[in-house]
Formats: structure tokens, sequence, C-alpha cells
């Protein structure tokens, strides 16, 4: 007879893994576009993100909110850079905005004007330095003046 392998959790972290940890899959999923450009891979990297953090899941749930958005971003940074894949094309209408800028100025604008982090926070999640991040956001930003949307 096979053995069960599944972790057990009790009602409350299955309620905290929902109510908490859930509510922020709609900016990890485009977080993971902004990244990979691909809508099949950014889905792929939210679902690799919380499989990922589950075994964590009794700490978090004495963790705040904020704390965990960063540990979930920063987790799925750290996915992608594991498995560096890139999407080919999309119908996504931010695509064809997103295509040109390099993977660090795809986050530095996401992170910053998208989710709202401050450079601080933005930098706990990826490895630039200080410096790097502002340029990346600047050239992202001033990508964002020139570019029409169709």
């Amino acid at each position: 007879m096979a053995e069960n392998t599944a972790r057990k959790y009790d009602a409350g972290a299955a309620a905290f893994f929902v109510e908490t940890l859930c509510q922020d899959a709609d900016t990890l999923l485009r977080f993971g576009f902004a990244l990979s450009l691909s809508d099949e891979w950014a889905s792929d990297l939210v679902y690799k993100t919380y499989q990922s953090i589950l075994p964590k899941l009794p700490e978090l749930i004495k963790k705040d909110g904020s704390y965990i958005r960063q540990l979930l971003l920063r987790r799925l940074w750290e996915i992608h850079h594991e498995e560096s894949r890139e999407g080919a094309s999309s119908d996504n209408a931010l695509y064809p905005f997103l295509k040109p800028l390099d993977l660090e100025t795809r986050a530095s604008l996401f992170l910053c004007d998208v989710v709202g982090l401050t450079i601080e926070e933005a930098l706990e999640i990826t490895p630039m330095d200080h410096n790097d991040l502002r340029r990346h956001l600047a050239t992202g930003r001033k990508r964002l003046l020139d570019f029409r949307f169709e």
C-alpha cells in the first residue's frame, strides 16, 4: 500500500493560506508575467512559489501581510532565476511595452510603480544595488512616458 506523504494542516493554517497568502496571487501573476513575458510561465511561477513556501506555513501564520508579500515576491524572483526562460510572444496588451525592456528594468518598474514598494523594499527582493535599481526604474519610466499603447 502506498504511503500518503501529503502534509496535513489544521483548519486554521488552511484558512490562513487561502485568506492571507492567496490574496497576493494576482500580484504574483503580474510579477511573473513582467519577468517571463509569458502567461503560461507566469502561472507556473506562481504555482511553484506557493508550493515552495508551504513548508514554512506554520511560521508564516505569525507574520504580517507586508512580510509575507515581500517573501512571496522574493521567492518568485528566485524561482524565475532558477529556471530562467522567456516568452516568445503574448496576446497580453503589455507585451509590446515590456518586451524591449531588460529583466531588471521590468522588475524595478513592476515592484515600485505597480506594487508600490519603496526602493528599499524592492532591493530586498532583487539582488540589484541601490543605484542600479534607480537607473532601471528611470529607464522603465522613460519608456512608459514615450510609449503609445494601441
